[in-house]
């Protein structure tokens, strides 16, 4: 570990969490964000937030987020400032990634509609922009936007951090990888130890990245609170993805027991112990209000394999949502909902339509796993080919992905003798 002393770290967020991309104090508070609401980001290019998808207020989730209350007075005293209205933008879209609560992108969203669709824009707006516009899906607007920033201020190391995690979301291993030499050569080798361990996990190699990600982990510099939680949702998914589940539980579980409430943690915990059967922790973690859409699709799975009663007033909850969002003209194709009609409405032509719509954008293992299952469920297995190229350009693998796409390159092969 080379000199991880450096006050601005590419991938410690300034402000919390997701929180952390609202804070104008750059690199520390970008990477360990991204890669902490992959259970979050859910939603693509299709949520178009319109006056009911957007929140103006707190409510009770909120009763000590001081930072949000400021950037909310402050913008409404002046919704026209541009440097007023980022900030703010920053603060709302870190409120919907710490809470899974997309209504909060919308309101980010909002706090830029007069700068939305303006080319020369100050490096700040246009980072802030790319975050929203990621978190709608949009990547491509995001790349353009973050390319941009860094044409304008090719020093903040955020900039560069968010753009290696776009490429990772979509998959693009290549340019990622690059991403992460440039992110070394620039700011230091001690700059790479983060991105280079995602990049480990995510081609095949997570034994070597959680020796890594264990070694950050004892560095003093990487205590903080968004180091400490960045490398709690990573440490646990090298080992999922390594094929140990009940590993990973213990350290999100662990994590959570500090009294932390990330929510891409969360996510992650509660599918995780799913996973490893245990529906009763999974349930008790989500009993709260306010759950997210990822959280609710776990609770109901949850539920239903224990039969307690739960699943039908669960059930009533998300097909609400799912008919305000059809009411409002947005799409479904989101993780939650592939997941609902695929293991909750046992709807698996349904779950492929949406998967492979998914799939168009965004490219991740667990987007991987669903578009699997779906045409594997539906006696489409060749529906589900292209995954074979996907794993020989990204070499990723994973115990149960691997079982699957064994099946569906036996499907192929059969096809081809025919």
């Amino acid at each position: 570990m080379k000199q991880l002393h450096n006050a601005g770290r590419v991938w410690r967020l300034a402000l919390a969490g997701v929180k952390g991309l609202l804070a104008l104090s750059p690199l520390k508070s970008s990477f360990f964000l991204l890669f902490l609401f992959p259970a979050f980001l859910l939603a693509q290019s299709r949520f178009q937030p319109d006056d009911s998808a957007v929140l103006f207020r707190l409510d009770s989730q909120f009763n000590k987020a001081d930072d949000l209350q400021q950037a909310l007075e402050v913008w409404r005293a002046n919704p026209q400032d541009i440097s007023n209205a980022t900030s703010a933008a920053r603060t709302a879209f870190l409120a919907a990634s710490w809470h899974g609560d997309l209504r909060w992108l919308g309101t980010a969203k909002a706090m830029l509609d007069p700068w939305w669709v303006k080319p020369d824009l100050p490096s700040d707006t246009l980072f802030v922009r790319a975050l929203v516009r990621q978190g709608m899906h949009d990547f491509g607007g995001a790349l353009n936007d973050l390319n941009a920033a860094i044409s304008i201020d090719n020093d903040r190391s955020e900039f560069w951090a968010w753009r290696f995690a776009v490429y990772m979301v979509r998959s693009d291993i290549v340019k990622a990888s690059a991403e992460c030499q440039t992110i070394g050569n620039r700011f230091g080798a001690a700059e790479q130890e983060a991105c280079s361990a995602v990049l480990l996990y995510r081609t095949g190699r997570p034994r070597l990245a959680i020796e890594k990600l264990d070694e950050l982990a004892r560095h003093p510099d990487y205590q903080g609170k968004n180091a400490r939680e960045w490398l709690a949702f990573h440490q646990g998914e090298a080992r999922r993805v390594a094929g140990d589940v009940q590993s990973a539980n213990k350290v999100w579980q662990s994590y959570l027991k500090q009294g932390h409430a990330a929510h891409g943690v969360k996510v992650a915990l509660m599918d995780g112990l799913i996973q490893a059967g245990d529906f009763i922790s999974a349930l008790s973690l989500n009993m709260g209000p306010q759950r997210s859409d990822a959280l609710l699709v776990s609770a109901i799975q949850a539920a239903r394999a224990l039969n307690n009663g739960q699943e039908s007033a669960l059930r009533a909850d998300i097909e609400q949502r799912l008919r305000q969002r059809e009411l409002r003209g947005e799409s479904l194709n989101e993780r939650p909902f592939v997941k609902y009609y695929l293991y909750v409405r046992q709807e698996p032509r349904k779950a492929l339509e949406m998967a492979k719509e998914s799939w168009k954008t965004e490219r991740e293992p667990a987007d991987a796993l669903l578009f699997a299952q779906a045409a594997l469920r539906s006696g489409e297995p060749l529906q589900a080919a292209s995954l074979l190229q996907w794993q020989t350009e990204t070499g990723y693998k994973e115990p149960e992905f691997d079982r699957l796409l064994g099946q569906i390159k036996s499907a192929t092969v059969s096809k081809s003798k025919q």
